[in-house]
């Protein structure tokens, strides 16, 4: 398992375990589950959750960096707010989250910088998407090592 999938699915079922909604590794949900999926929302069901990982900086000599996590949300059709009760309850579940291990990363800690709300699709489903920056730990490597490389 990559270390990207690891993340995506460590936190997705980090949020599982909270009771914040269903994961469930092969994307298929009842419509009337609030699911978490994998980078890309789909049509349905109309609640949906969709967390991706996005790498922004890595240091070149040890096995440290930095990544964020997009969660990504959308409400029933008709209701604006729906969409923060989806995402406000995950903002407090992982903002200021520290020393969770999930694989062979650890992530030092989880920040919300930015939190954007995305309009409405066409059937009237409103969106939200927040932006958490991870500092992480990562797997060891030749050109990285566990204590450095100078």
């Amino acid at each position: 398992m990559g270390t990207t999938t690891e993340l995506l699915e460590g936190f997705a079922q980090l949020l599982a375990d909270a009771g914040l909604a269903a994961w469930n590794p092969t994307g298929v949900y009842a419509d009337d589950t609030l699911g978490i999926f994998m980078k890309l929302m789909p049509t349905s069901p109309d609640r949906a959750v969709t967390l991706t990982i996005v790498d922004t900086t890595d240091d070149p000599t040890m096995p440290l960096g930095a990544k964020m996590l997009q969660v990504r949300g959308r409400g029933a059709p008709g209701d604006p707010t729906d969409v923060d009760d989806i995402l406000d309850p995950i903002f407090t579940a992982l903002h200021g989250l520290t020393g969770v291990t999930f694989g062979s990363q650890t992530v030092i800690q989880c920040l919300r910088r930015i939190s954007a709300p995305m309009g409405m699709d066409q059937s009237k489903r409103w969106e939200r998407a927040d932006q958490f920056y991870l500092d992480v730990d990562a797997p060891p490597s030749t050109l990285r090592p566990d204590r450095g490389a100078w």
